[in-house]
């Protein structure tokens, strides 16, 4: 049996006024949305939006090392100061040194902990907790600190030229470099950055009594492992092998005017303002020097190159034929073989021998970094 409610017929009308809804005589109310942060409303999802980036955007900690961010885990190699550390949207901070606990530290104490560190690992850790209400921003820095002393980078110097220099370039010579007692300690970043640039010159000359496996493009990547670490030594050794380095790929876009190895210097030169008198600019060869670092042969090959037809006061047939010559050899990197092409151009270019240089110009006009001048070359020549 269903079940019934029953109501009086006298209460009938008392149960319908309690229980209809009557729509109410104003505008029904439109949405509304509260600040999380400051509790205010807004009419609109949008408005809502743009008051909180305005109002109570929580930026990102950042610690910030001679201008620039370190990356999650880096290794600083040069001396740092006081100075050079700068901290920005940090209210909170920790830190850790070699594995420790991690201790809460004034955000102004950083700075003078960081510089006092020269072999060690240090985390950090700055929060932003500034804004009301909001989920505390933290970034994480993972430094590895190894700050070696001039005497220590001097040390690897010495042994490098002992050892790189003095004796045939092989992989039993990097090791024993390696494991020289000069090499250790908080100088291991110089001496592997060195050694990377050792095997690079070795995986690109390939000689025959070493029976290496490692394809020939791996050099790039040996040479690519020793920039950035020797870009950190401000030693005249690091600065010139980073120049190497930097030439060796093609890359003009940080070249020293001058490093002291005055084919370098011209060839640089030379690539980058084809019309500059270098001879002017450089003088002439010196007649004495010392060797100071390998140079791999292809490297060597152009700066030959770029050294003789430097010296040009006119083109020819057999100038002409030379490079040529070069540029079509198949033992040449492909990126040497740039290099030779737009060496011709720019000679043959300079000694006003338009005609001749058209060849190595059409080569080079889509190539990087070449094209820059190349292609205004071309189009020069075709009006």
């Amino acid at each position: 049996m269903p079940t019934f409610g029953w109501v009086r017929e006298d209460d009938l009308e008392a149960f319908y006024e309690g229980t209809e809804r009557f729509p109410d005589p104003v505008p029904p109310s439109g949405p509304s949305y509260r600040c999380p942060f400051c509790l205010v409303n807004f009419p609109a999802r949008l408005e809502l939006q743009t008051h909180v980036a305005k109002e109570h955007k929580v930026e990102r900690p950042i610690l910030l090392i001679k201008g620039n961010e370190p990356s999650h885990r880096t290794t600083v190699r040069s001396k740092v100061v006081a100075t050079d550390v700068y901290l920005q949207n940090a209210s909170v901070a920790s830190m850790s040194v070699n594995g420790g606990s991690s201790e809460n530290v004034a955000i102004s104490d950083i700075s003078d902990k960081l510089a006092a560190l020269t072999d060690g690992e240090l985390t950090i850790t700055l929060v932003n907790n500034d804004q009301q209400n909001a989920t505390p921003v933290a970034s994480t820095y993972e430094l590895s600190i190894r700050v070696a002393s001039a005497k220590q980078l001097k040390g690897v110097e010495s042994s490098f030229d002992e050892i790189i220099l003095s004796e045939e370039l092989t992989r039993a010579a990097i090791g024993d470099f390696l494991d020289d007692q000069r090499t250790q300690g908080p100088a291991a970043e110089y001496a592997i950055a060195l050694a990377d640039y050792a095997m690079g010159v070795l995986l690109k000359e390939r000689p025959g009594t070493e029976s290496l496996t490692t394809p020939f493009s791996r050099y790039r990547e040996a040479y690519g492992s020793a920039l950035p670490r020797l870009s950190d030594f401000d030693r005249p050794l690091a600065r010139l092998i980073t120049n190497i380095i930097r030439f060796a790929m093609n890359d003009f876009s940080s070249a020293v005017t001058k490093t002291g190895f005055w084919e370098l210097d011209v060839a640089n030169e030379m690539l980058k303002d084809p019309m500059s008198n270098v001879i002017e600019s450089f003088g002439k060869l010196p007649a004495v020097r010392k060797p100071i670092c390998p140079v791999d042969h292809g490297t060597g090959q152009i700066l030959a190159l770029a050294e003789r037809m430097s010296s040009q006061d006119r083109w020819s047939p057999i100038l002409n034929d030379e490079c040529r010559r070069a540029s079509e050899t198949d033992v040449l990197d492909a990126m040497d073989q740039q290099k030779v092409l737009a060496i011709w151009a720019a000679s043959a270019w300079r000694l006003d021998a338009k005609e001749s240089a058209l060849e190595p110009l059409r080569q080079i006009a889509a190539t990087y970094p070449f094209r820059t001048w190349a292609e205004p070359y071309l189009e020069s020549m075709s009006k």
